[in-house]
């Protein structure tokens, strides 16, 4: 046994191209998931230590359902015997230079020490911790960072800190476990800041009769949570984004699972003859079998651990990535970077041997059928890889269809994704097939450009199934990927500029600088100046539905009824008329999420308590896939007694006479005012850049994907220039150059990457379908309409053409260089 593993190890090292083409493309798959699972898993740690962190000892917080709450509960709080302690928190934001926003907590450092007393009481200050600390009483303009917000900015204790808001002075930084960018100022001074005189956003709580104080509170209309609740809401909203981004590197890692099957049907076929050998000198069939095993999973072993240093180095840079779009769809999240584990390399090397086991099941299968007698004859023609190839796009039909069948019924994200990947196996499995069927009008083509050269290249990827048609999946699959992703992402785009030309219609829209609000009496202002059509007052906020969280917005009915076009899913305009009365109308992913349409009644918790209302239609939305429930300001108000504004959108007459000399008198409203307007186009352009950034890490995906296929044609091309030594000796006798085989080398190769790229085509086109209609709706609740973009197609043809030529280059170098000594072996 020894002997035979010492044989069969020997040669990894004979065939080195081989073997390293195998190790990166096993590498590339299992860099893939530990990159993008170990990246997710880090964002998702530091908002958890983020919020940990900043809970601190609290066990539960005090807010109202929408906005903001009087200071003067604190009085009664105070009072209760059942508060062990309490902090009163204004949970803010300010914009940093360029933009960037970072949460500001205002805080009364006496109160918030028994509850955080990692923060005010423990930060570093610059000149005398008590004279600091007197000044961040009595100054406004005093503030203290974040130690790594502080080094990013090039901020020290006792520089100037500039923002949106104004310029303060650094007092000095502490240290926050999660690195979130945080600003603390004195409660007072944030409160004037934010004109926010008298309001707090929250209370943080120790209590000692919980039940006591939530039944006392909640019947007088506020929210009392635990710390655990808030986490898990927070947690709730990111399930089915952080799914995705785990199902998408799985899809890395398929691709890497055909290309270690193709190497290790190398590991078999090249070895027919050594085995023959061993067997006659007395090893048995088991033993040989084992050795082949052993050496697959060496290879996977690895293969997988490079994976894993590779993933953690792509971790690095994918957290950020993930982060940066957790922070423009969800919440602002800066995490750390990944911390190296010894049970990195341990996962990469699980995920590595579980890609080699399944790679090498079926060519192992193939070794323990091998005719010893036949094997020393040297290369087996491979007559029954037509048969195989026919087989395996029956199972691969079966497949797809049974698949198909799991979509059709599936009311489950998780089963959506089983199904999905089910399609996209079975779709591989028929790429034998799809070499046969594209080998007659390919052998004519090339016949017609090269002569015989093009018709041995066209037959050579024919007969040699067992290699070029898994090369040929790999390929096919990973560029699938592409066209799907690409395609799905482009009809998303092309459906959110389709619904913004009917909701985002205004020619303006006034937004306060980062934190600030938008003074109720510009409403008014605006609405009387002359050419003004309307102006509608819009404002969002997070609300607590079924132990999850929706959006709740206030809006103007009869402005909108006027001015917008919204889309219906159920319903028509006529349901404004309704919102003017008192009813709602919701979003497609509220209806979908809870399965409350038209009709339905809602049961909104204000601070009145529970108030049902009726929901008149149904409208097509991209905001959020939550769920947004849209009513008048007056109701919004009656429930929740919020009057704040977020946006104003401004309509002006159609045709008016005055257009010109209204848009001035606005403009000059705004810049008086200091607040932000954005026309109509700016403010599109800037809801489709958040757009785009949100699919920067998909991207990243797709390119791994293809990589790692490239790959597999590689490999599969050193299979067929390794294996066919003694049919170049042939090729030289019949008088064949070698620039002519080498040039048969990388028809061989573009006829493989044509292959990939049909089969591409087809895949790619159902897995666009199957995200579209499926997946995105099992994840975010909303309706995607299908829109076909030539783009991704042709960029799917061009690397398939580029990955032909290039994983043939290597190929054809070795054909050059080796190809004068080989001779025809009679043995």
């Amino acid at each position: 046994m020894i002997i035979v593993l010492r044989s069969s190890l020997r040669s990894l090292l004979r065939r080195r191209a081989l073997t390293l083409v195998q190790l990166a493309g096993v590498a590339c798959g299992v860099a893939a998931v530990v990159g993008m699972v170990l990246a997710s898993n880090t964002a998702l740690s530091s908002f958890g230590r983020a919020v940990r962190f900043l809970q601190g000892k609290a066990s539960h917080s005090l807010t109202q359902p929408v906005g903001p709450m009087d200071e003067s509960v604190l009085v009664e709080i105070m009072a209760d015997p059942g508060v062990a302690a309490f902090g009163p928190l204004l949970d803010r934001q300010l914009g940093l230079p360029g933009g960037t926003p970072v949460r500001v907590l205002g805080l009364d450092p006496f109160l918030d020490d028994a509850m955080r007393p990692d923060l005010v009481f423990s930060a570093d200050l610059s000149g005398g911790q008590n004279g600091d600390f007197i000044d961040f009483l009595l100054e406004p303009d005093t503030v203290i960072l974040e130690r790594r917000l502080a080094g990013d900015l090039g901020v020290e204790p006792g520089d100037n800190l500039v923002t949106d808001g104004g310029t303060f002075r650094v007092l000095g930084t502490f240290t926050h476990p999660a690195a979130e960018p945080l600003i603390l100022m004195d409660i007072a001074h944030a409160q004037e800041l934010f004109d926010a005189r008298g309001e707090i956003d929250r209370v943080d709580l120790i209590l000692t009769r919980p039940a006591a104080f939530s039944s006392l509170w909640s019947a007088r209309g506020y929210r009392v949570t635990t710390q655990g609740d808030r986490q898990a809401v927070f947690e709730d909203m990111l399930r089915a984004f952080r799914l995705n981004i785990e199902a998408l590197s799985l899809l890395a890692l398929l691709v890497g699972v055909f290309l270690v099957y193709n190497t290790a049907m190398f590991s078999v076929v090249s070895r027919r003859k050594s085995a023959g050998i061993l067997r006659s000198l007395g090893a048995t069939r088991g033993e040989i079998v084992t050795a082949v095993t052993a050496e697959i999973i060496l290879l996977g072993l690895l293969g997988g651990t490079a994976g894993g240093c590779l993933g953690f180095a792509l971790a690095h840079l994918l957290t950020g990535i993930v982060g940066d779009t957790i922070s423009r769809l969800y919440f602002f999240l800066r995490p750390l970077p990944p911390e190296w584990s010894w049970y990195i390399l341990a996962a990469g090397a699980a995920l590595g041997l579980l890609a080699s086991l399944l790679g090498g099941a079926f060519p192992l299968l193939q070794l323990t059928r091998e005719d010893p007698v036949a094997a020393l004859r040297g290369r087996v023609p491979e007559i029954s890889q037509e048969r195989y190839a026919r087989w395996a796009a029956a199972l691969g039909l079966g497949l797809t269809v049974a698949s198909a069948g799991v979509l059709s019924g599936s009311a489950s994200i998780l089963a959506g994704y089983a199904g999905a990947f089910g399609v996209i196996l079975g779709l591989s499995f028929m790429s034998g097939m799809l070499l046969i069927v594209l080998a007659p009008p390919w052998k004519r083509a090339l016949r017609a450009v090269a002569g015989p050269v093009g018709s041995l290249a066209a037959g050579n990827v024919r007969r040699s199934l067992g290699r070029t048609a898994v090369a040929v999946a790999a390929f096919g699959i990973a560029l699938s990927l592409l066209v799907g992703l690409g395609s799905m992402i482009g009809s998303f785009r092309k459906t959110l500029i389709w619904w913004m030309d009917g909701q985002i219609r205004a020619e303006y829209y006034i937004q306060a600088p980062t934190g600030g609000r938008l003074p109720p009496e510009l409403l008014g202002d605006l609405s009387r100046v002359k050419g003004v059509g309307g102006v509608d007052p819009y404002r969002n906020a997070t609300l607590p539905y079924r132990g999850s969280i929706i959006r709740v917005a206030a809006i103007d009915p009869a402005v909108l009824g006027r001015f917008a076009k919204f889309d219906w899913y159920e319903g028509d305009d006529s349901a404004w008329d309704d919102v003017r009365k008192g009813g709602i109308v919701v979003s497609e992913s509220f209806y979908r999420r809870f399965g409350l349409g038209a009709g339905s009644e809602v049961s909104l918790a204000g601070t009145g308590g529970e108030t049902p209302l009726t929901i008149a239609a149904v409208f097509y939305d991209y905001t959020t896939e939550h769920g947004l429930v849209m009513m008048s300001r007056d109701l919004f108000i009656d429930l929740f007694r919020d009057r704040s504004i977020d946006t104003l959108a401004v309509f002006f007459e159609p045709g008016s006479v005055s257009r010109a000399a209204a848009e001035e008198r606005v403009r000059d409203v705004v810049h008086r005012a200091g607040l932000i307007l954005t026309d109509r186009a700016g403010f599109r352009d800037r809801i489709l850049s958040i757009f785009d950034a949100t699919f920067t890490i998909t991207q990243s995906m797709r390119a791994l994907a293809v990589i790692v296929a490239f790959f597999g044609i590689t490999g599969a091309l050193l299979t067929l220039f390794m294996e066919r030594r003694r049919e170049f000796g042939i090729y030289r006798a019949l008088g064949l150059t070698g620039p002519e085989v080498a040039f048969m080398t990388l028809l061989e190769g573009l006829g493989m990457g044509f292959a990939g790229f049909v089969l591409s085509a087809v895949a790619g086109t159902i897995i666009t379908l199957i995200l579209i209609r499926v997946i995105n709706v099992q994840s975010f609740n909303w309706t995607i309409f299908y829109h076909f973009d030539i783009v991704p197609y042709l960029t799917a043809a061009v690397i398939a053409v580029s990955a032909g030529v290039g994983a043939a280059l290597y190929p054809m170098i070795r054909v050059i260089r080796t190809y004068p000594r080989l001779q025809i072996r009679e043995e």
